[in-house]
């Protein structure tokens, strides 16, 4: 017969003599030998009796202490202590007869009376023998931890985790640093939740790697330290996240299982940890406060483009931007950058376009050689954006190829090195349907999804818009602006822009050049913009120049045809003024004085667009 003592956490015992060769250990009913004690699983731990042999063999994903150590399997001698959770093995070797037990009534562990005395004795029943284990309750200082988990955890869905782990961390580890982090790309530890007063550990990529093992955790002496650190799993933040406290070996056992269990707790409540509003404190208010700014209008179009901008400042996914040409697609991928938690992040910008793939594989990914690979445009947003404009311009193949990079970055232990961001048209299921766009790639972005709405769409904003757009290029050029005059202002606002806010911008600056300092902004507007996208649409110079045709006044009429003139010629040459003032057979210097004394917009931007 083997022979174990058990011992529970606070001085309980019973003895087992088991004739079976195989011996299971756990808190389930089904087991052979029960023991519902804190830190014991369902099934735990399987004993083998081979001749005079015996080993144990932990359970998947389960661990015991074998005299210290911490162990999967091993070979039991006559006096090894086993640990599981609370509860202690003690092998005593064969034939230690002080309580027969058999099998088909050996004693289950019912319940756990806080103030009885373990009891140890042989009753008899039908002529068979049973046993039964009463295990004091856990230490106070576990019921006391554990109670407080429950409590964070289990109000409602509503509720806000953080304040109340930093309580937690305060009150269980009192006099102690404790941490929740997550790890960045340069391995270092970026607290979540802390009152950590001191240099953080930086810890060698392996260790890191041996952690990502189901079930282990670390615990480490750094100069006369000692540090547990415990990892959340499965957690959506950068892979994993970890919990580190400060220790010692009167606190060792007690902190293991409190790290086990939070982390658990931890990992099946994640989403509400990440989506606190409290985690990035002063951020979320500065943060929400600079949307507000730059994208300022009352349209529920541009309410869902607010809300969406600040979930992607504080996410890691990929963002796909989707929206006309001139829209503006670029400023809101510009304004989640400068919004990162951490600080903002540079840009870097790939224009999508269809030309030979070889070109473009060695301008994205590099040409393969280590110097090849520096210079390329992934290379160089390592630690920051990389925006892929008009994705679906490039062709299919570099497309998946694109993907395959993104979801290896994605993939990575210490979450992805470059923050991945595309435009597209605004129709961008059309694409995908039309296979204009690759269908993997356009998964990888289905955390953030976000349309621009045209300026047509959102009309009712552009007075909020255009004084925000005033006020930003006063400064710029260093004036001090009155305000507009109505009557300019009706003109904007009646405006069609079909180059949408790069027409915009454009006119407007024209129209703060022309304004002297310290007056209100006024002036013409042209009558209309250019059609389709950015092709070369002209006003009604039909019906103006017969208008014109119909005075008699020189003074209007000849002015008038020039400005229609010039108008044209500017942007068939796209605000290209040399060429234009070849083809109007005047000096550049002519053409720009017309230009102001005409208030002719310089139609660069049509030249952006393209």
């Amino acid at each position: 017969m083997v022979t174990l003592i058990i011992e529970g956490s606070a001085g309980s015992e019973l003895t087992y003599n088991l004739a079976k060769d195989s011996i299971s250990i756990g808190a389930a009913s089904d087991n052979d030998i029960v023991v519902r004690s804190p830190g014991v699983a369902p099934f735990h731990l399987i004993l083998q009796r081979s001749g005079d042999s015996v080993t144990f063999l932990a359970r998947k994903r389960q661990v015991a202490v074998l005299n210290g150590e911490r162990r999967s399997r091993g070979v039991l001698r006559v006096g090894d202590r086993v640990r599981i959770g609370t509860a202690v093995l003690t092998f005593k070797g064969f034939g230690l007869d002080r309580v027969e037990v058999d099998e088909e009534s050996l004693g289950k562990v019912r319940e756990q009376v806080p103030t009885a005395r373990a009891i140890s004795e042989g009753k008899q029943s039908n002529g068979k023998t049973r046993s039964e284990l009463v295990l004091y309750s856990e230490p106070s200082k576990l019921a006391a931890a554990r109670r407080q988990m429950v409590e964070i955890f289990r109000i409602g869905v509503r509720s806000d985790p953080v304040p109340q782990l930093r309580t937690f961390f305060d009150n269980v580890f009192a006099g102690r640093q404790a941490m929740l982090a997550w790890l960045d790309e340069e391995g270092q530890f970026q607290p979540i939740v802390s009152n950590w007063t001191g240099n953080v550990p930086r810890l060698p990529a392996r260790t890191f790697e041996e952690l990502k093992t189901p079930g282990r955790f670390a615990h480490i002496h750094l100069k006369g330290r000692e540090l547990l650190l415990y990892p959340v799993e499965q957690s959506p933040l950068q892979s994993f996240a970890f919990l580190i406290v400060e220790t010692g070996s009167d606190s060792l056992e007690d902190d293991e299982l409190v790290l086990a269990e939070l982390s658990r707790m931890l990992a099946a409540h994640w989403e509400r940890v990440e989506s606190s509003g409290s985690l990035y404190g002063p951020w979320e208010v500065a943060a929400r406060q600079s949307v507000e700014e730059h994208l300022p209008g009352t349209s529920n179009g541009l309410r869902i483009l607010r809300d969406a901008v600040l979930q992607a400042a504080r996410s890691s996914h990929p963002v796909l931007l989707c929206g006309r040409r001139g829209i503006g697609r670029m400023t809101v991928a510009a304004l989640i950058a400068s919004l990162h938690p951490t600080g903002p992040l540079p840009v870097q910008v790939f224009q999508g376009r269809l030309e030979d793939e070889r070109i473009l594989r060695s301008e994205l990914f590099g040409s393969g050689d280590a110097d090849g690979a520096v210079g390329s445009a992934v290379s160089r947003a390592k630690g920051g954006v990389l925006v892929v404009r008009d994705a679906h311009l490039l062709p299919v193949s570099v497309q998946r190829e694109l993907a395959a990079a993104i979801r290896s970055d994605l993939d990575s232990a210490y979450g992805p090195s470059v923050r991945w961001m595309a435009t597209t048209d605004a129709d961008v299921l059309a694409l995908v349907n039309a296979g204009t766009l690759d269908v993997e790639l356009f998964n990888l972005f289905h955390h953030h999804l976000m349309r621009v709405p045209s300026l047509q769409e959102r009309r009712e904003d552009l007075p909020l818009q255009i004084v925000g757009l005033l006020s930003t290029m006063a400064s710029e050029q260093g004036k001090r602006l009155r305000g507009i005059e109505l009557e300019t202002l009706n003109l904007l606002l009646t405006h069609p822009f079909e180059g949408q806010m790069t027409e915009l911008v454009a006119e407007l600056r024209r129209l703060v050049s022309a304004t002297p300092d310290g007056e209100m902004v006024h002036g013409r507007v042209p009558l209309a913009g250019p059609r389709d996208g950015g092709a070369l649409g002209l006003p009604d110079e039909v019906g103006a120049g017969a208008g014109l045709l119909e005075q008699d006044n020189l003074k209007v009429v000849i002015p008038g045809i020039e400005r229609i003139i010039i108008d044209r010629v500017l942007r068939r040459t796209m605000g290209n003024q040399s060429k234009a003032a070849r083809v109007l057979n005047l000096s550049r210097g002519a053409l720009i004085a017309k230009m102001k004394e005409y208030e002719i917009p310089d139609y660069r931007y049509l030249r952006r667009q393209k």
